[in-house]
């Protein structure tokens, strides 16, 4: 029998909790560990769509990117998302398991399965955040335009539309910090990239870039770490592949382009 704390332990081999930044919420935060394994259903967020989706599969275990519990939580009612959410999960025995910061520094993490899904080879860690494990450089398999990059990266990750700073440079060395990593510039270019690909940026952060003479592309939040959804389903299959696991069909971006 296969229980919760066997696909967490499983979890935790490739993101140990040592690799989450300090203020992180990460681990098994819904549900009991010693609970049988019925189904599994792997997304970025645990959403009330995730939950119902889950229900219907016959999946009593959600494993995803962004803790469903983050910031302070007094109570759970049903006239608040998280509380709603949550209710939903203890009524529907559905256990939950986020892998967030950790998983974003893990080897076959977010930021490698986001430099794969944008073909990058030769690829190491870019060296940033508390551990020195954020981010990760590697070089494209010939230079392209930044216009023709920003297309290759959109379609690569089913982006609906790729924010550019144009740093004056061909794309070749690029380096990718999925979800808010705009900060992380300094490291990028210390790496020798000429190009960052990030998933949220502010105005700010694109004028540096621009005027450092660095490629920024902003694809989004959603598209640059929704990969580590297929990244979990890989994992938990390799060594329970007797589990029923699926990847969510209903969770999408939320932010669209006309």
């Amino acid at each position: 029998m296969i229980q919760i704390k066997d696909v967490l332990h499983c979890l935790e081999q490739t993101a140990p909790y040592e690799l989450a930044e300090h203020w992180d919420n990460v681990g098994l935060l819904v549900g009991d560990p010693e609970e049988k394994v019925e189904g599994v259903l792997c997304a970025l967020d645990i959403t009330q769509t995730v939950v119902e989706e889950a229900a219907e599969r016959g999946c009593n275990l959600i494993v995803a990117h962004h803790p469903v519990i983050f910031t302070s939580i007094n109570r759970v009612t049903a006239d608040t998302v998280t509380g709603k959410i949550l209710m939903t999960m203890i009524r529907k025995g559905i256990s939950g398991i986020c892998m967030h910061t950790n998983m974003d520094c893990a080897s076959e993490g977010v930021n490698d399965l986001l430099a794969a899904s944008l073909g990058l080879t030769d690829v190491i860690n870019m060296g940033a955040g508390e551990g020195g494990n954020l981010g990760r450089v590697g070089n494209l398999p010939k230079p392209m335009e930044l216009a023709e990059f920003a297309q290759h990266v959109k379609l690569s990750l089913g982006a609906g539309g790729v924010r550019v700073a144009d740093g004056g440079k061909p794309v070749y060395r690029v380096a990718v910090g999925g979800g808010a990593c705009g900060k992380l510039m300094d490291f990028a270019v210390a790496k020798g990239a000429d190009t960052f690909v990030i998933g949220d940026s502010s105005y700010d952060i694109m004028m540096k870039a621009y005027d450092i003479g660095l490629n920024l592309l902003d694809a989004g939040h959603f598209p640059t770490e929704n990969p580590v959804a297929r990244g979990f389903r890989d994992l938990i299959a390799a060594q329970f592949p007797e589990l029923s696991i699926h990847v969510s069909e209903q969770h999408c971006d939320c932010i669209h382009f006309y």
